[in-house]
């Protein structure tokens, strides 16, 4: 699933420098909420301070990167755009730039150059910095252990989609490369904790199981069982309900 964003033609890295890129992240982490980030206007505020009280969708990126990241982008966002849910009342997208040296402007020149200008996306989507001190909280945070190639000032690093509830904590991790839309808006329904999305969601989030390998929802056979018993106890419950109704208005 994680694809890593520097391709080996292009490195000036081992191997075994390689390998130390890694994704863990850790279901229902923390995020360290009174972190500073900075936006493309130089307005700088808590991370807490950037969620919206919705759930968001993360992707750690390099702004000067010349492979994945901005592909990685485009995707995220296109994927975002078909889910059919509405930006800033179901959810946001934030970006954030992992090399400190990186400028407002260049975050600015990414978010013109690879997010999707659909469904009002880029109202609801914010391009962000933090200060070289905190990059390292921010991606020990999300699990993300990047590796810096000094020669051609590139980052070698985990090419992956977070989902984040409202209150700040990693709901799943999905592949920036790879997601799809329909993966996309179950993990956003399900980190809404039932404020995003409507009653088929739920259901489908009964059928459907996640897969961290692939990081996607996949049909799940014994979620489907349950999530068929649930609903033929639901309708015999009504049937017998309208039974009862029945005979009583007959006496």
């Amino acid at each position: 699933m994680a694809w890593v964003a520097l391709s080996p033609a292009q490195a000036a890295l081992t191997t075994s420098q390689l390998e130390q890129t890694t994704l863990a992240p850790h279901v229902n982490a923390q995020l360290p909420m009174q972190l500073r980030l900075s936006d493309a206007n130089d307005r700088a505020a808590p991370l807490a301070s950037w969620l919206g009280a919705v759930p968001t969708v993360w992707i750690l990126a390099d702004y000067t990167c010349e492979t994945l990241c901005g592909p990685a982008i485009s995707i995220v966002s296109n994927a975002l755009a078909d889910t059919g849910l509405n930006a800033g009342k179901d959810f946001r997208l934030i970006v954030v730039g992992f090399d400190p040296k990186d400028t407002a402007a260049q975050a600015l020149a990414m978010k013109n150059a690879q997010l999707s200008p659909r469904n009002g996306l880029s109202e609801h989507t914010v391009f962000l910095r933090t200060a070289a001190p905190d990059v390292g909280a921010l991606t020990d945070a999300f699990g993300v252990r990047p590796v810096y190639d000094r020669e051609h000032d590139q980052f070698a690093h985990p090419a992956a989609a977070f989902v984040v509830t409202p209150d700040g904590r990693i709901s799943r991790t999905l592949s920036a490369l790879a997601v799809d839309a329909a993966s996309l808006r179950l993990a956003l329904v399900e980190a809404g904790q039932g404020h995003v999305g409507g009653w088929s969601d739920q259901i489908h989030l009964l059928c459907y199981g996640f897969d961290p390998a692939s990081g996607t929802y996949t049909l799940a056979a014994r979620r489907l069982l349950i999530a068929t018993s649930s609903v033929s106890i639901v309708v015999l419950a009504l049937l017998i309900g309208l039974l009862f109704r029945r005979e009583h208005a007959t006496r």
